[in-house]
């Protein structure tokens, strides 16, 4: 199960975009179950906020890129109510890794998965900036005080292609046995803060 971070939406390719209609249907699952995934803790953590918020987005999205949505998605996407929350930085740094060493290329940008990810902090840096005055509508965040450059970038991408990676029949890599918390833990470790 891959779920990507809404603030990712823009760069993710129209086959990953497409592939969320499943995804969302597998995450709404282990909402309502409760079930416990190594691969989608963190994500399942933030509770049906989170879900609502990236739904609704991802609607969004898809429609921009003129993506075929079916009834029930608009109609679910426009029941629910949520709170604008930033996803941990940590995450959205995973799926940029991730992406890189399988080969994938963002959408409708020069960028690569380095930069964009910079771009994601250093944008999450300044929202920290102004959070004594939010939105009514946005849950601040801790400060996301992490320090990204590319040796630490390529660092990151080689502990978790090592750790996490695996070829698969076709020869294309995949994660195998992913566990967020591990990733989230190692990383958290190696970005400096400032």
């Amino acid at each position: 199960m891959r779920i990507i971070p809404y603030e990712l939406y823009p760069y993710a390719s129209d086959l990953a975009l497409c592939a969320l209609r499943k995804e969302f249907g597998m995450y709404d699952h282990c909402l309502n179950t409760c079930k416990n995934n190594k691969a989608m803790q963190p994500f399942l953590d933030m509770k049906r906020n989170y879900f609502y918020l990236s739904f609704d987005l991802w609607v969004l999205e898809m429609q921009q890129r003129k993506h075929y949505i079916n009834s029930f998605h608009l109609f679910y996407a426009n029941k629910h109510k949520y709170c604008l929350i930033n996803t941990d930085f940590i995450l959205i740094l995973e799926c940029c890794i991730q992406w890189e060493i399988k080969g994938f290329m963002p959408y409708n940008t020069s960028l690569s998965w380095f930069l964009v990810a910079l771009k994601c902090l250093e944008q999450q840096q300044q929202e920290a900036k102004y959070q004594h005055n939010p939105h009514p509508n946005f849950v601040p965040i801790p400060s996301t005080n992490y320090y990204l450059d590319f040796c630490i970038y390529q660092k990151l991408l080689s502990w978790y292609k090592q750790t996490f990676m695996q070829a698969n029949e076709k020869g294309n890599l995949k994660p195998k046995q992913l566990n967020m918390e591990e990733v989230k833990s190692y990383f958290q470790t190696q970005l400096k803060r400032i």
